[in-house]
This record gives structure tokens, C-alpha cells and sequence, in this order.
């Protein structure tokens, strides 16, 4: 967002839509309506995350100069927690304006049905039930598989069965009918060959528009254009049914209807209203007197902790005030230099790292001994981050093993998205605050006091790092952020800022920031295990030898400390099956492996230690 806009404290943007539009209304705290707005498709399945982030951009630059405290928004196709996730914090991290992102049945049965056991069947470009019931709380959701799986009930699945009837009848196959003509001729087309192409590259929504002509044949006789209509509204019947059987409602629990289809079809209206009748005489189906975004603003009305339906992002400030987003001076500019002024600007400006890490030498010692305490007591390190930065984590992690010998469970990193996303990047994975405190969770055995968490995000705001750091601490962790921007005093127990400025391309944070935390995590590991009795001399006494370089280093490594010449240190190692430590104590003292390896575990493998008390 450009324009610089005042925040007004209680200024609500509600929002509702999906696939056809978004739709919003401008709210103060009383619910009092003073503007209505509308901006393109947003369902993020079907668009994205990133056009459905536009679509809201677009909204707030219709707010005028004020900038809402909230949006609440109800979009058709977040249902999926991670996608709600990564949609709200695409907003809030653009925008600096708190969001909360649900899909669009629960906050209309929020805002008309309350605490009261209720269904709910939409019925627009898709479909959907949900049901709920009180005391104890139990919901279901039917229906709203998407495209392949049918939307029944929906205007999409009315306009996919008037296609195929209409190609029936075309083969001979079925009924006669005027779909194929008005079809083509609402589109522009002058034959059945243009519908097929249109079919195959059409959005789920352009299909679904169709159904308004497949309902305006239905009123002018067409029978098969009837029955397309009427099949589809019995299979909602259908879905709600089972919903309300599943949950076993009371008989006088009210059905709510809503979306496009039942708004703009009396015959679907009409069928669907008529068979849940016959089947539930007490059920009346009414359309529920708060819609839209006048039912979204409900969500904004919500204190305390949130249901689980709703995703709340809220972001410290504005992306775009974050020191790695920020430009060099245009005089400096990448694209205009030079193959050697290139490598002359980078050189120059990754000279700053080291004195911009030497600058958090107090907090990375506390970070160090904090660490290393955690070795030492049978805690974890735990290293947390998303794409550069938990790349860098998971380097860093699986190279503790081989250098100092330590247990792979002992040194461990988590990057959002999964082991995928080492290699590529995964969309909205470092949004997912859920998936973080999940990932937390599952750790075995489970956090506890002893273990120590480093989220490393070069931002200080990345969700994901946030929501794993926090749930560290409510699990007793002790918790370490390493970033690159400036990070509130509360984000962590240890704040290990490195403030490396502006990048030579803005925001590519794998470069200087990369190479600031590369060294703050080499610094932290290496100073844990050091601390820790893992190296001696500088030399790596835990290496494990299993090739033939590492073989001959771990030679060289015996024959320096025990002292002893080469050949001898051979004959140690193999009797030592490999473990440099036990090697140097056999070598000085003349023990078996046996007492070599019990000396190491009485000083928690400290050679240092157990050359000094042997």
C-alpha cells in the first residue's frame, strides 16, 4: 500500500466472497455501515493466495484515508486451516492491519443462529452444509469438495449436468433440449466444438454462470434444463439431511439457506424447500437475516480465544518498513553495474557482517551457554525456521553428527513446510502458525526445560517461527530468535539481532542475512560443543572416520594429542572402533577400550576432563 492512511481505532472492514467476488462493508464498533465495496474473485484455491492478498489491497485502497483496526473476512474456500492461515498473514503482513479469515458458513451461523443448534446449505458457484449443536459442541461439514468431486447442489454442478445433457442430446443419447443453443449463444459461440474448448479452459466460476440460463430455460418449459435444476437442489436436500442425522439435531432446528443458486432460482428454491419438508415437516429453510458481510462483522465482535474455524493474523508493523526490504541507493543499483563491479558492490557490502555479528557478542554467548547447558543436561538444540533461514538450520543441524560425534536426535531442525521444502519452495508454509505448534507438538519425547529453541527468520516476524517459539515457551523451553531486523524484547528469552541492512536485490534475505545467520549458527553449534569438551585443541574429537580422508585426519588427530607416532594411532582407532576420544586415552594411558570409553562417560565425553582425573 502506497498511501500513507490513519488508522481509526473500531473501524471494521467486513468481508465476504469467493469465487464470483468479494463483497465488504466499512463498520464502525457498534456495527453502524458506512460504505459498501466489492473487488474481484478470492476463493485461494481457485485464484491463489497472492491474488486473494490483491483482492483486499484493493478494498482498503477503496476505505478512503482511514485505515480499519480489523478485517474480518468470510471467503469460500479457507476452510483448510492452512490456507485461512496463509491468506490472513499475506494481508496483515502487506498491510500491517490485524485480520481474522474464516470460510463462509460458520460466521453466518454465528450471526444467526448464535449459541442455538442450526444448519446451514450454500448454495453458489459451490456448495456446502454445516450443522452444529450445543452442549456438548459438535459440527459437521457436507458437501464442498470442489470441481472434481462434484459441489452438489451447486450452480457449477447445475451447469456441468446441462453441459453433458446438452451433449446428449447432441449424440442422440438423450432428451432434446435448447441447452447447447442458448449456451453457445450466451458465450458467443456459433457451434457445440466452441462449448467443449470454452469448457476446458474455463474457471469454475465462468461454468457456474452458465446456470442462470439453464434456470431461465427450466421457466420456459425446457424439460431437461428442469430436471437439471431440480436433481441438483435434491442432492443438498440430500447432504442436509445427513447433517442433521449425523449430529441427531432437534426436529425444530432451523435450516439456513444462502448463496446465489437459492437467491436467484425459485424452482431450486422451491424443490429444495419442498423435499426437506416432506422429510422434516418441522424444518422450515429461511434465509438468514444477517448475510454477507453483515454477518462477517460478527467475527469482529468476538473477545477471548478464538474458535478454531478462525485464523487471526497481526502483524508488529508493515513488511515494508523491515531494514532487509528496504532498497541501496539507486546510485548502486545491481542491474546497472558490471560482471566485476557486481562482485566488488557484494564483496563490499558482506564486509559489514562481521562487525554487525560482533555487535550481538553478548547475546550470542548467552546463546552459546544456553546451548551448551542443553547438551550437557540431555536437551535438545533445537533449530526452527522457513526457507533460507530453516534451510540454513537443517545445514547446520546435520552436520553436528559427523563433527562432533553428538546423537542425531540431539541437534535437530524443523523447517516449515516439511522436508519438501529443503529443496523448493512451499506456498504459505511460513504463514502456518498452526502447522508450527504442530510440528512442536509432535516432537519425541516432548519439549521440555532442558531443550533450547533457536527460531532463526531473518524478518523477526515470519509466522511460523513466531507460533513454534511461543509454543516452546508455554512448553518451559528455554528460547533463542535470531534475525536480521529489529524484534520486540518479549520475542524470545535471548534476542540475537544482526542488523545487516538493506540486501543488494531487496528482500533476498539468502544473501547478507543468510551469511550473518550461517555465521551466528556455525558460532552457536560449534560453541556448544566446545563448551561442552566436543573439540580439544581445536582439533574435532568427535568426528566420526567413514571415509578414507576423514580416516587419515582422525590419525593425525590421535597421533597430536596422545602424542604417539602415526602407525600406533592406527592401531588405536581401529581397536577404539573409530572413537578419537577413547583412542587418545588408550594411547596415553595404556587402558582398553573398555575403560577408555567408561573414563569419557563419567565426564560426559569431556576428553579434557578425562585426560585431567584419569
Amino acid at each position: 500500500m502506497s498511501a500513507k492512511k490513519e488508522r481509526r481505532k473500531g473501524l471494521v472492514l467486513a468481508c465476504d466472497g469467493g469465487a464470483t467476488g468479494l463483497r465488504a462493508g466499512l463498520y464502525d464498533a457498534a456495527g453502524t455501515l458506512f460504505r459498501e465495496m466489492a473487488a474481484g474473485p478470492c476463493n485461494p484455491i481457485e485464484h491463489g493466495i497472492g491474488h486473494g492478498r490483491d483482492m483486499f489491497l484493493h478494498l482498503l485502497r477503496s476505505c478512503g484515508n482511514e485505515l480499519p483496526d480489523l478485517i474480518a473476512a468470510a471467503i469460500a474456500g479457507a476452510g483448510r486451516t492452512e490456507v485461512r492461515t496463509a491468506l490472513a498473514w499475506a494481508v496483515a503482513e502487506e498491510t500491517g492491519v490485524r485480520v481474522r479469515i474464516a470460510d463462509d458458513l460458520h460466521p453466518l451461523l454465528l450471526a444467526n443462529a448464535e449459541n442455538n443448534s442450526a444448519v446451514l446449505a450454500i448454495a453458489g458457484t459451490g456448495s456446502s452444509v454445516l450443522a452444529w449443536d450445543f452442549n456438548p459442541y459438535r459440527e459437521i461439514r457436507i458437501g464442498g469438495w470442489g470441481r472434481v468431486f462434484g459441489d452438489e447442489g451447486s450452480a457449477y454442478a447445475v451447469a456441468v449436468s446441462a453441459l453433458q445433457a446438452a451433449a446428449r442430446a447432441i449424440d442422440g443419447a438423450g432428451h432434446p433440449t435448447r441447452l447447447a443453443a442458448s449456451l453457445g449463444r450466451e458465450l458467443g459461440l456459433d457451434s457445440f466444438d466452441g462449448l467443449v474448448l470454452f469448457s476446458a479452459k474455463a474457471r469454475k466460476h465462468e461454468i457456474a454462470a452458465l446456470a442462470r440460463i439453464v434456470d431461465k430455460l427450466a421457466a420456459e418449459g425446457d424439460a431437461v434444463a428442469a430436471q437439471c435444476i431440480e436433481e441438483q437442489a435434491l442432492r443438498l436436500v440430500e447432504q442436509t439431511l445427513a447433517a442433521r442425522k449425523k449430529l441427531d439435531l432437534p426436529s425444530g432446528a432451523p435450516v439456513f439457506i444462502s448463496g446465489g443458486l437459492f437467491e436467484g432460482s425459485a424452482r431450486f428454491r422451491e424443490v429444495y424447500r419442498h423435499a426437506l419438508s416432506a422429510c422434516c415437516p418441522q424444518a422450515e429453510a429461511l434465509f438468514p437475516p444477517l448475510r454477507g458481510h453483515a454477518a462477517a462483522f460478527r467475527m469482529a465482535t468476538l473477545d477471548g480465544p478464538l474458535p478454531a474455524w478462525i485464523t487471526e493474523a497481526v502483524a508488529p508493523e508493515s513488511r515494508e518498513d523491515a531494514m532487509t526490504e528496504r532498497r541501496l541507493p539507486a546510485v548502486r543499483s545491481i542491474d546497472t553495474l558490471s560482471a566485476r563491479e557486481i562482485v566488488t558492490l557484494m564483496t563490499e557490502e558482506d564486509a559489514g557482517i562481521v562487525p554487525s555479528v560482533q555487535k550481538a557478542a553478548a547475546s550470542l554467548a548467552e546463546a552459546v551457554e544456553i546451548a551448551a547447558g542443553a547438551i550437557r543436561t540431555g536437551g535438545r538444540l533445537i533449530y526452527v525456521g522457513a526457507g533460507t533461514s530453516g534451510r540454513l538450520g537443517v545445514l547446520d543441524a546435520s552436520e553436528c553428527p559427523a563433527t562432533f560425534g553428538t546423537h542425531p536426535e540431539q541437534v535437530i531442525a524443523i523447517i516449515a513446510g516439511g522436508e519438501r521444502a529443503i529443496r523448493e519452495s512451499v506456498e504459505g508454509a511460513e504463514d502456518d502458525t498452526e502447522q508450527a505448534r504442530a510440528d512442536l507438538a509432535a516432537l519425541q519425547p516432548p519439549l521440555h526445560s532442558d531443550d533450547v529453541v533457536v527460531g532463526i527468520t531473518a524478518s523477526g516476524r515470519t509466522p511460523y517461527v513466531r507460533a513454534a517459539l511461543a509454543e516452546a515457551r508455554q512448553s518451559g523451553a528455554h528460547t533463542v530468535i535470531v534475525a536480521c531486523n529489529p524484534v520486540e524484547t518479549d520475542a524470545a528469552d535471548i534476542l540475537v539481532v544482526i542488523e545487516t541492512g538493506p540486501e543488494v536485490v531487496a528482500g533476498s534475505t539468502r544473501l547478507k542475512a543468510g551469511t550473518a545467520t550461517k555465521m551466528v549458527l556455525n558460532i552457536l553449534s560449534t560453541g556448544a560443543m566446545a563448551l561442552n569438551g566436543r573439540v580439544y585443541d581445536g582439533l574435532m574429537i568427535g568426528m566420526r572416520p567413514v571415509n578414507v580422508k576423514l580416516r587419515k585426519r582422525a590419525e593425525r588427530i590421535v597421533a597430536a594429542i596422545a602424542p604417539c607416532r602415526a602407525d600406533r594411532a592406527k592401531t588405536y582407532l581401529a581397536a577404539a572402533d573409530g572413537n578419537i576420544a577413547a583412542a587418545v586415552l588408550m594411547a596415553r594411558h595404556g587402558c582398553d577400550y573398555s575403560m577408555a570409553k567408561e573414563t569419557l562417560a563419567r565426564v560426559q565425553g569431556n576428553l579434557r576432563r578425562a585426560l585431567e582425573h584419569f
